[in-house]
């Protein structure tokens, strides 16, 4: 498939962060893995980006991506909506997989040309970005390892298999660690007091929730937020 990218801003190279984070816009993108792994869900439908995976996301589709690794590297192009053309190419969301070394050289032209017989991308069970998300946005729920593996689509069995692999630690660590990560943002952005960030994060009051900040930042929550205002 030809397309005159003259008109087209270039495609540029952005790395994501180590929490989820939520977007929307009204142009299609598409999302090229170069180093390490991003997760992408994008309305439902998840994939590990990973180099030479792709992800196409049509402008107006919610998506949710969650960088695993420090170093992440993607090749971002934004494309507009109502060209003929880009509009057929982004109809539906798609995870597809090209060679590592076109991912990095081939020109934006060139790439948008391969992407209509390019293979789907087959992913990890445990799509993180979904998972994270879930998690992020009610801390303070309580979290079993069940409503875990419901959240993830997955078996208890698989997601502490996938989940240990993955991170390193057995689904409660990381759920403590997304507890805590989740408290050092409230207490960066928001004005609530301890014992409330405390209890939204799922901790059963503000010394349980002290001493185990302390023992992951080095600091307790008082000088945490002293520190970052």
């Amino acid at each position: 498939m030809d397309h005159d990218t003259s008109v087209l801003p270039g495609s540029v190279e952005r790395s994501y962060p180590l929490h989820c984070l939520s977007d929307t816009h009204d142009f299609h993108q598409l999302l090229v893995g170069l180093d390490g792994r991003v997760d992408v869900e994008v309305e439902g439908r998840g994939a590990a980006v990973a180099p030479g995976g792709v992800c196409l996301i049509p402008g107006g589709a919610t998506h949710h991506y969650l960088g695993m690794e420090t170093g992440n590297r993607c090749r971002v192009l934004d494309l507009p909506v109502g060209d003929d053309r880009l509009d057929a190419l982004f109809a539906r969301i798609r995870f597809l997989r090209l060679a590592a070394d076109e991912a990095r050289r081939a020109s934006d032209a060139a790439l948008l040309a391969q992407l209509t017989g390019a293979p789907p991308l087959a992913g990890p069970r445990l799509n993180m970005a979904r998972l994270t998300r879930r998690v992020q946005a009610d801390p303070g729920a309580a979290w079993s390892l069940a409503r875990l593996a419901e959240a993830s689509r997955l078996s208890e069995r698989q997601l502490r298999r996938s989940l240990t692999a993955l991170t390193g630690l057995p689904p409660w660590q990381w759920l403590q660690r997304q507890r805590l990560a989740q408290a050092a943002r409230l207490l960066d952005t928001s004005e609530a007091t301890i014992t409330e960030i405390a209890l939204a994060c799922g901790f059963a009051d503000g010394p349980q929730f002290s001493r185990h900040f302390r023992r992951w930042h080095g600091m307790t929550p008082r000088e945490f937020r002293r520190r970052h205002r």
